[in-house]
């Protein structure tokens, strides 16, 4: 059987918003490159004729009901349906064999109807992947005229509860979504498991880059490449300081032109020598050449020593390009960071922003701690109203001067931070440390880059930021607004990593 693609309709929700900074000659072929491809649902309706002597209409009715379920499925992904109910277990097993060879990230389940656990089942036994029961209820209140005919024409649940069950004998991870059809809320957990969904299949799959040689003791930072792979998936391409080199040294004049005057036109650019923008912005080209040909996901870039800074070809830092990165759905991190690569891939995957992040100074009178970075943009983190900047860094000076870097304030609202860490002799393998919060008003002064204050949902933050340490994070994490600590507990139960909730 030759399964039928219904066609895919964006939603921003699934979908990496771009960076108004990316040139548009570059941005195209860059956010391809990015692979940010929408999620791919399995379908299943289900359907048994065990019922049909109460009421003929039933196969009409509930071939309807699939059909609309599928719409709605269809506006937030790619669906992979043949338009078909299945009505037995030998076309279960069929079906579920054909969907092996989809790709898909996850399967949607409804049973239109009291179906018995074993027929769905045979076509889920064979999918490893996350399982979403839809029980799309009929109706929304029970009337008077509550016949038999109408208990079982609204016996949907019945299929869920059998399935449920059979899923839990067996084993297996799977959400319900529960409502009328057209329910607002459904709609958002619907959204919401595909989310989930979508993000473990692309971190499970990502490729990873790691520009520039290692920063010298600076432990935490480490990612062993068949640990990884092994344990979770992704896998690592190494790129020496040779290629980087090369590769900034075979940009054209035309395309750092090109972004220069992109760049200037849609942001403030100060406090910066002409020849360091221009470095910046050759650099820029070139990491994105390197993440492009390696087909990266997200990455990372040890912009100090011989890398960059010391490296008598480049001698400024990486910064502008580690958020230019970011603008395109790939977020990249410094100094070779290649855990918070993966956790701000999997935030970014899961919220659509990520921002480089470091959990600094407390600061008792706001009861809050200090988070920042060294200029690595995300502009959806930009407080509204503040112009995107791009300056000279503060921090680092190399042999040829400062490197650009984005500096704004954040914006004010609940936010979530968090950290990814291999835990080598544990149970779980990996370990995602969350922490939901608030990002307050007030302004950080004169940083000179993304900075803010975060307030602790959980405590106050001698005890929260206490809980956060002794959790052992890595020194650097992303950031989001919005807060995400449910969604990132299931993230983590699919990738069979320990999530601790500060």
């Amino acid at each position: 059987m030759n399964r039928k693609l219904l066609d895919h309709k964006d939603d921003p929700r699934l979908v990496q918003p771009e960076h108004e900074l990316a040139p548009p000659a570059a941005r195209g072929a860059r956010v391809k490159a990015a692979d940010l491809k929408p999620v791919r649902i399995g379908y299943l309706p289900f359907y048994v004729d065990y019922y049909e002597g109460i009421c003929p209409d039933f196969p009409r009715e509930k071939a309807a009901v699939a059909g609309r379920c599928a719409d709605t499925l269809r506006s937030l992904g790619d669906v992979v349906w043949d338009g078909q109910l299945i009505r037995d277990a030998d076309s279960a097993a069929r079906v579920g064999r054909e969907l092996r060879e989809q790709s898909l990230d996850c399967i949607v389940v409804v049973s239109t109807i009291a179906v018995f656990g074993g027929i769905p089942w045979a076509a889920l036994r064979q999918l490893d992947l996350p399982i979403l029961i839809w029980n799309a209820q009929q109706i929304r209140t029970v009337g008077k005229g509550y016949s038999m005919v109408e208990i079982v024409r609204h016996t949907g649940q019945i299929g869920t509860q059998a399935l449920a069950n059979t899923l839990l004998r067996e084993g297996r991870w799977f959400r319900v979504v529960t409502g009328h059809e057209s329910s607002p809320r459904s709609a958002k957990q619907l959204a919401r498991f595909l989310r989930v969904a979508r993000t473990a299949s692309r971190v499970r799959a990502a490729r990873l880059i790691a520009v520039g040689e290692g920063f010298p003791m600076m432990t935490d930072v480490e990612l062993d490449p068949a640990y990884l792979r092994e344990h979770l998936g992704p896998t690592i391409a190494r790129v020496s300081a040779h290629k980087l080199t090369h590769s900034y040294v075979s940009v054209r004049e035309e395309e750092v032109d090109r972004h220069l005057v992109q760049l200037k036109r849609k942001a403030v650019v100060h406090d910066i020598e002409p020849d360091e923008l221009r470095r910046s912005v050759r650099l820029c080209e070139a990491v994105a050449t390197l993440a492009d040909a390696n087909q990266a996901a997200a990455g990372t870039v040890n912009c100090h020593g011989p890398n960059c800074l010391r490296n008598p070809a480049i001698g400024i830092t990486a910064c502008y390009s580690l958020g230019y990165q970011n603008s395109l759905g790939r977020p990249f991190t410094c100094t070779g960071d290649l855990p918070t690569a993966l956790a701000m891939l999997l935030l970014k995957e899961l919220t659509g922003a990520s921002m480089y992040t470091e959990v600094q100074v407390m600061d008792e009178k706001r009861n809050a701690v200090v988070i920042a970075n060294s200029g690595e943009g995300e502009d959806a983190i930009r407080r509204p109203g503040a112009k995107p900047s791009v300056r000279g860094n503060t921090n680092f000076k190399g042999l040829h001067g400062r490197g650009a870097s984005f500096a704004y304030p954040l914006k004010p609202g609940p936010a979530t931070i968090v950290s990814l860490t291999p835990t080598p002799h544990g149970l779980k393998k990996f370990r995602l440390v969350v922490a939901e919060g608030q990002i307050l008003p007030d302004r950080l002064p004169d940083a000179g880059a993304l900075a803010g204050f975060f307030r602790f949902a959980s405590a106050n933050v001698h005890h929260a930021y206490t809980r956060w340490l002794e959790a052992g994070p890595v020194h650097h994490a992303g950031t989001a607004p919005g807060h995400w600590a449910s969604e990132l507990a299931d993230v983590a139960q699919l990738l069979d990593i320990e999530f601790v909730g500060v």
